[in-house]
């Protein structure tokens, strides 16, 4: 069974006094925050301490924790620190360092319907992987309890260009079309972005859907091994 809040306070109490050295005056809930799928509180500390007299103490879900309130203004800035040190301390693959990587992010965000990832996106994502490119495909990336849009909007943000794979299923989908109006105010910019990739799709069909799309040279998955489409594709992303 989960604490109630007033086992929280009591716990609290009890470490501030024993962490800090130091007498427990007043303390309060202060705010509730819920992120990926955690629930954890902020509460608010006075002490007879003279040097540090207010404290921040977060926990709930994750380990309870002490900051002074010199440093951090308000709960939702100790909060924010909380969380980012709890990630980084449960994290298996952290690093730090203070060398400087020779790029960061995504080469390409893959842009298509779920009918089209057996057929051609799953191969194709797992090819420019095999090739050294990093690929933001979502079954790569997304975990349980991510948020969808979140993801892929970090994802598209990210990434050099945007693998759009235009088919039936695309055309009939409305998250797709999110994506690729994204990709498409990126391009109003004056940078190429979108590479599109026509699967089982006629130009007559693109042509009805985006006139602008239908302009661009496309790669056709038509006759095609999904291999012979990811080098069409590593032309361009290795520039």
């Amino acid at each position: 069974m989960a604490l109630k809040v007033k086992q929280l306070l009591k716990r609290a109490k009890e470490y501030v006094e024993l962490e800090g050295n130091t007498e427990v005056t007043s303390i309060t809930f202060n705010e509730r925050f819920y992120l990926l799928g955690r629930e954890d509180v902020v509460l608010s500390v006075k002490t007879t301490d003279k040097d540090e007299p207010e404290w921040w103490v977060v926990g709930g879900f994750t380990p309870m924790n002490l900051y002074a309130k010199s440093r951090f203004r308000t709960a939702d800035e100790v909060f924010s620190m909380h969380t980012g040190l709890m990630l980084r301390l449960s994290a298996r693959d952290f690093e730090q360092s203070e060398v400087a990587p020779e790029d960061v992010g995504y080469d390409a965000f893959i842009s298509h319907a779920s009918e089209d990832k057996a057929s051609l996106v799953r191969p194709l994502a797992r090819a420019l992987g095999k090739m050294g490119f990093h690929i933001w495909f979502d079954e790569f990336e997304l975990k349980v309890g991510d948020s969808l849009r979140q993801s892929i909007d970090r994802g598209l943000v990210n990434s050099c260009y945007g693998i759009v794979v235009l088919s039936k299923a695309f055309f009939a989908k409305n998250w797709p079309e999110y994506e690729l109006n994204a990709l498409t105010a990126r391009e109003i910019e004056g940078h190429k972005v979108i590479l599109p990739v026509w699967h089982n799709a006629t130009k007559e069909e693109v042509l009805s859907y985006s006139p602008s799309l239908a302009d661009k040279v496309a790669v056709t998955t038509q006759g095609k091994t999904t291999l012979r489409v990811a080098r069409a594709l590593a032309k361009v992303l290795s520039e």
